[in-house]
């Protein structure tokens, strides 16, 4: 099980991580052998989709400054951001909307190495300047604080950028899901094809990267009539993506198709599909060493699988393989940023030392969701179902109490985990009221800034001896309204960013105590979007900075040049 370090054993870990390569990493969980070897070299960081690290981040109360951010705009909504040590330097790769970012910081700026652009698939698109990114921040900000929802959409769309479309754009034409590789190679899917960007010379961290190589998949592979009946998306497309354990390329798609690539040639081998006729798979998957490196674990809005890719790349779903599958209670659809009905999460594993068990965690799509645990290789012996559970392979399932007056709990985010610990949100506004647009990015602009945002945050613990989830904590004065929130494992407490209720329109990055939820980290942006997540997961850099891909572009946040100030 993953230790907490004291605060200062933390920090000197976070320190070391520019030379050693598994800094920051919890050392019992094993490393993807195919990926590299960080804390951070996936979407959701790790291969388990735990949002964690041991890395601390500094506790206290602060306020932004000039000196203390920097930022990189950005083309579009860029999710994923990842990290690899390159000849003792600390590389950021930067997914930044239409192209991949190499970034690195020197005397505590960031600094642009290389780029590698993909051609924009869109129509009526047309590119703007860093300059010109920057001005369309400061223009937001202004609708904003005027509460001008209406200005704010007709501003957006008047834009020649797809600004209000930026979100959606992500899926369609960029990359939301992707994977670092040993070589440091970036893999990425958008729409129907998968890419790959390699660096010319791995060993130089300086190094130029060099163009994107496609495979487009073919029109067999997806099927919208399935895609729209449970979603709101237009069609079907790839959404997630990993790398399982014996050197595959997965993916998986809103259609329910999980499918394998060479990860070399990009070249498809096989896939499956998933036997209930009105299944789709909604978020991506967290890969495990189970099953001779071929564990993958991924939950369509109806089941939780283990599915097995053999040592040819082809996918297996038969018991004898080491794969299985539990239904679990998928609820109903609801309002955004849910996708459809079932989970939100994206599978987390949890346990990783001899004494612990071996799970898989997921939230399901009940009214009130559950924090539902499954077991993620064999089932105890002579263990018995459950009551109230919808297989005996759910070790344990507990509602989400969010406080009184939340009656609604549901997540669209991946479930954070740290050792025994694990952390969820609420992503469901108590009263729902008209959007002027569906339009995601407008959406998460003005929910918790012109209107108030969901609230609730709530902490677990799991108790290896009696195989059970115990809620530790809650707070219902608290939004976090669409980012993936983390674990920072040094500083033993969950990263958010939103709002705190009754003070929507000033913006805060907020830490909670895994133990007590106690606020014991608050970074003030105020109404400036910069510091808007847009549903990209929350990281940091080795040092304990945040780092990541936001809204208008990669922010650095370096709290030792911040204003600190009372809580």
């Amino acid at each position: 099980m993953k230790k907490p370090f004291r605060l200062a054993s933390a920090i000197a870990v976070a320190a070391l991580a520019t030379v050693s390569a598994y800094a920051g990493k919890p050392l019992a969980q094993q490393h993807n052998p195919y990926l590299a070897q960080s804390y951070n070299n996936q979407t959701h960081w790790d291969d388990a989709a735990s949002d964690s690290t041991d890395i601390a981040v500094p506790r206290g109360f602060f306020e932004i400054t000039p000196e203390s951010v920097q930022l990189i705009p950005n083309e579009s909504v860029g999710l994923p951001s990842m990290m690899d040590t390159v000849a003792g330097q600390d590389i950021q790769w930067w997914w930044s909307g239409f192209g991949l970012r190499k970034v690195k910081t020197m005397d505590g700026k960031l600094v642009e190495i290389a780029r590698s652009d993909i051609p924009v698939k869109l129509p009526n698109y047309a590119p703007i300047s860093a300059d010109e990114r920057r001005a369309q921040a400061a223009a937001v900000q202004k609708f904003i604080e005027a509460k001008d929802e209406k200005g704010l959409l007709e501003y957006l769309k008047s834009q020649p950028n797809r600004a209000s479309s930026a979100s959606a754009d992500q899926v369609a034409n960029g990359a939301v899901y992707a994977v670092l590789t040993r070589d440091d190679a970036f893999i990425g899917c958008n729409g129907r094809t998968v890419f790959r960007i390699d660096q010319v010379d791995p060993k130089d961290p300086n190094s130029g990267m060099k163009p994107a190589r496609f495979t487009t998949l073919p029109v067999s592979l997806f099927d919208n009539e399935r895609a729209r009946a449970k979603t709101h998306l237009p069609g079907d497309m790839s959404f997630g993506m990993g790398m399982s354990f014996n050197g595959f390329i997965v993916i998986n798609t809103l259609g329910g198709k999980v499918i394998t690539l060479n990860r070399e040639t990009l070249e498809i081998i096989d896939s499956y599909t998933t036997p209930g006729a009105d299944e789709s798979f909604m978020n991506s998957f967290a890969t495990g060493p189970e099953a001779n490196g071929g564990a993958v674990y991924v939950a369509s809005n109806t089941t939780m699988y283990r599915l097995v890719v053999d040592a040819k790349g082809k996918i297996r779903d038969d018991e004898a393989s080491g794969a299985w599958s539990a239904k679990y209670d998928r609820g109903v659809p609801m309002g955004a940023p849910k996708i459809g009905d079932g989970t939100g999460s994206t599978p987390t594993l949890m346990g990783f030392a001899p004494e612990d068990d071996k799970l898989v965690v997921i939230t399901d799509g009940a009214k009130k969701m559950r924090l539902v645990s499954f077991w993620r290789d064999g089932i105890p012996a002579g263990w018995k179902q459950k009551p109230g559970t919808s297989s005996p392979r759910i070790a344990d399932q507990i509602e989400v109490d969010m406080g009184p007056g939340q009656d609604i709990v549901q997540s669209e985010q991946s479930v954070s985990i740290y050792g025994d610990k694990a952390f969820v949100v609420n992503n469901i506004l108590t009263k729902e009221e008209p959007q002027l647009s569906r339009d995601s990015f407008y959406v998460n602009l003005v929910n918790g800034a012109t209107r108030p945002g969901p609230v609730g945050a709530a902490g677990f613990k799991w108790d290896n001896a009696k195989h059970a989830w115990t809620q530790k904590w809650s707070r219902n004065d608290v939004s976090s309204i669409s980012v993936v929130p983390m674990i920072s494992g040094g500083s033993n407490m969950a990263i958010v960013d939103g709002y705190f209720a009754g003070r929507w329109g000033d913006r805060h990055h907020i830490g909670m105590d895994l133990d007590t939820g106690k606020t014991v980290m608050s970074i003030r942006g105020g109404a400036n979007p910069m510091f808007n997540g847009m549903y990209a997961p929350v990281k940091i850099d080795s040092q304990g900075n945040l780092l990541y891909g936001m809204a208008f572009g990669m922010v650095r946040m370096d709290t030792s040049k911040m204003k600190r100030i009372e809580p």
